[in-house]
């Protein structure tokens, strides 16, 4: 029997047992992280769940900074089909902006009630963090995967450890196990201008919004 084919089914077995046994749950907190007997995905296995996941989210805490300025902020991203939720927290935990995104456009709501719209959320990202980031390559690096063009350099996992695209750098400085995933935890993207965003993403949530 071909190497491929053998391969191909060990992966779908392995995949099979994990969704049995309950590996990819729906909730996961990466901190702490605590010794446990669950199966975690080989690399190759895990970039293709991770890059089959249809719905997730992401919270932490993010700081931005510029030659001229910076700045700290929580955040919380939810990445569905046909919708995306970005929300940006200030220290004390108050909603700061939240832009969603729908086939209908990008809208953005600010603290004081007002609301904004846009073709992309690219725009609105821009008028709320005063820099230029590339919002449509954000979700791939929080979820630490390579698309198009961008190039890769792997850790001894065979994780990414660092990836470039364009004029952006980003650095994976630590992964934790979420479920049976190994997921990024703490990343550093630099940029054109002097711009650097770095993300602690402190918990992953795998599937539908409020499935416990």
């Amino acid at each position: 029997m071909p190497p491929t084919r053998l391969r191909s089914r060990r992966t779908v077995r392995t995949l099979a047992a994990l969704l049995l046994t309950g590996v990819l749950s729906a909730c996961a907190t990466t901190p702490p992280v605590s010794p446990s007997p669950r199966v975690i995905l080989p690399t190759a296995e895990r970039n293709q769940v991770v890059a089959s996941l249809k719905q997730w989210q992401a919270s932490g805490q993010a700081a931005l900074s510029t030659p001229k300025s910076s700045e700290d902020f929580g955040f919380d991203w939810k990445q569905s089909p046909r919708h995306q939720e970005f929300s940006v927290y200030d220290p004390l935990g108050r909603t700061v902006a939240r832009i969603t995104v729908d086939p209908r456009g990008a809208h953005l709501q600010l603290a004081n009630g007002d609301i904004r719209q846009a073709d992309t959320l690219e725009a609105l990202l821009a008028l709320v963090l005063h820099v230029d980031l590339p919002a449509n390559e954000l979700p791939d690096w929080m979820l630490g995967l390579r698309r198009g063009t961008a190039t890769e350099q792997q850790n001894a996992a065979g994780l990414p450890e660092v990836l470039r695209s364009g004029p952006w750098r980003i650095q994976y400085l630590q992964y934790a196990p979420v479920g049976g995933l190994t997921m990024p935890k703490l990343l550093q993207a630099t940029g054109p201008e002097g711009i650097t965003l770095r993300l602690a993403i402190t918990q992953w949530h795998m599937g539908k919004p409020g499935t416990p």
